[in-house]
């Protein structure tokens, strides 16, 4: 009888484990049902409330802060390119905190080859802790625009570096 209590408290502290996994919904598409959708969530070059990113080689990728590490959250989610200016959508990631725990998000952008071109303000996301979650309790409210720098002046700054490490002066 002992064996068959431990056995089933050990699995159902296991099913809680398991079960204890928050979901984000990782897209800053205008068809989501933002709380307020006049905030302005998209990604832009050179800056906000410019032109929007519409390369579609371009992705964005999550990531989450644990302990004060921040660690990617699933593959990157690629843009959607000309027509969806500046939008991405990825699938629901699973996050390793409880539903109704605030933590930190932010997102990377890469270029077409993966390199990092910028990334956002770290934001809160706190799931919903309504079960199952409600589309709503999965947004990635407290999410912002930002901007990328433009590529252009990416290259001109590398180039810059690239000189000044060629000519630099010798002792």
């Amino acid at each position: 009888m002992k064996k068959a209590i431990l056995s089933t408290t050990f699995l159902i502290l296991g099913a809680m484990g398991v079960l204890a996994q928050g979901t984000v919904n990782f897209s800053n598409g205008p068809w989501e049902a933002w709380a307020d959708p006049s905030t302005d969530r998209l990604v832009y070059i050179d800056r906000v409330g410019g032109t929007p990113v519409n390369d579609a080689t371009w992705s964005a990728q999550l990531w989450i802060n644990q302990g004060g590490t921040w660690s990617t959250v699933g593959a990157p989610a690629n843009f959607f390119g000309a027509g969806l200016d500046g939008i991405w959508a990825g699938e629901n990631r699973s996050i390793p905190v409880n539903p109704g725990t605030a933590t930190q998000l932010k997102v990377s952008i890469l270029n077409g080859i993966g390199a990092p071109l910028a990334e956002s303000a770290p934001f809160t996301f706190t799931q919903g802790q309504s079960i199952p979650p409600s589309p709503a309790d999965l947004l990635m409210v407290n999410f912002r625009a930002f901007a990328v720098p433009e590529p252009s002046t990416v290259a001109l700054g590398v180039l810059g570096l690239g000189a000044l490490l060629l000519f630099r002066r010798r002792k």
